[in-house]
């Protein structure tokens, strides 16, 4: 209940009691800073990006993972204007495979014993069990957090975030600062936002990571591209070879298929389907193909289309795949190369 200046009780809310023009403005201020905060976690996820590609091109495996994931803690540090921070990778059954501590390197033994700790007793462990972000004011007034021993730093506030591609609970993320109540409601809604586009990144750059060898064994294997035809080492130089999986989208592809469509390495993954690659008379049909095939209707893709280059050239081509699931992600891994116009029907 509210006061009318004639003294009088009312039952309006102050939204309620504002003209028209000021409601319009507070709506206008709210969605200005949500498109701020858009921007920002955006922004991060581009960073992320080149920084992969960057990593891709100078390293491989654990190292080019552990480089990501060093990265990323820099990116929400800075965001957040935290002074400490760890981050865990997951994988589906819980178990950490990869993770950067606030104290930095220390002996597995004892790094396995703190990640036990935090994960059993802490502020993570109730992140993960919960899926949703913990806030904590102050350190000293909340039995989420766990003082590890030893430890060389001092948090009185932490924010802790889930990192998730849908129900896939990819990491933790966990931010610290040495005053209470640095971190507020708006950093742990920027936070969370920012960790969405993160968890895209850290998903591609942890399979890209089992399947870099894909590419050197495909080399080496005899392959039976489009028509089983015998494949010879000059025929190989010309195949674009590629990952995809989800909604059509690439993990990885090689240099080869880059140069095919004109494009760069990270601007292929980051494409939101192969289907932008694809003609518009031919989508429909390639479309159709790609789903059955990664919903497991089709064993094998194999067809032919118009592709699109980047300057908008057309081109044909012909692409094949085999249905694989790879560390229990359903893909197709295959290769595609142009072909002489009059060979396309």
């Amino acid at each position: 209940m509210h006061f009318t200046n004639e003294g009088k009780m009312s039952d309006r809310s102050p939204t309620q009691n504002q003209n028209p023009l000021v409601q319009e403005i507070t709506a206008l201020r709210r969605e200005v800073a949500h498109l701020k905060s858009v921007k920002i976690a955006f922004d991060a996820q581009h960073e992320l990006l080149r920084s992969l590609v960057t990593m891709l091109q100078t390293s491989n495996g654990t190292l080019m993972l552990r480089g990501l994931l060093q990265q990323t803690l820099s990116i929400a540090r800075r965001l957040t204007s935290a002074e400490e921070g760890s981050l865990f990778l997951l994988d589906e059954s819980g178990i950490v495979t990869e993770s950067i501590l606030a104290r930095g390197a220390t002996i597995r033994a004892q790094k396995q014993r703190l990640i036990g700790e935090v994960l059993d007793k802490g502020l993570a462990g109730w992140v993960v069990r919960n899926r949703q972000v913990g806030l904590i004011s102050d350190t000293l007034k909340d039995e989420r957090w766990i003082t590890l021993h030893n430890q060389p730093y001092q948090a009185r506030s932490a924010l802790c975030v889930p990192i998730l591609k849908g129900k896939l609970l990819l990491g933790v993320l966990t931010l610290m600062h040495s005053q209470p109540a640095h971190f507020t409601q708006e950093s742990a809604r920027l936070m969370l936002m920012t960790a969405q586009q993160m968890a895209i990144i850290l998903e591609n750059a942890e399979l890209y990571s089992k399947f870099r060898q894909v590419d050197q064994e495909l080399h080496h294997k005899e392959l039976h591209p489009v028509e089983e035809e015998a494949t010879t080492e000059d025929e190989l130089s010309k195949l674009g070879i590629y990952i995809m999986f989800g909604d059509g989208n690439f993990l990885y592809v090689n240099q080869r298929f880059a140069e095919i469509f004109g494009y760069t390495f990270g601007e292929l993954i980051s494409l939101e389907s192969v289907i932008n690659l694809v003609s518009t008379n031919n989508r429909d049909s390639v479309a159709r193909q790609i789903n059955q095939c990664l919903q497991g209707q089709l064993q094998r893709l194999l067809c032919r289309f118009k592709g699109q280059r980047k300057d908008g050239k057309q081109i044909d081509v012909k692409i094949s795949g085999t249905r694989t699931k790879l560390y229990g992600k359903f893909v197709i891994i295959g290769a595609l190369c142009e072909v002489e116009s009059a060979l396309v029907q």
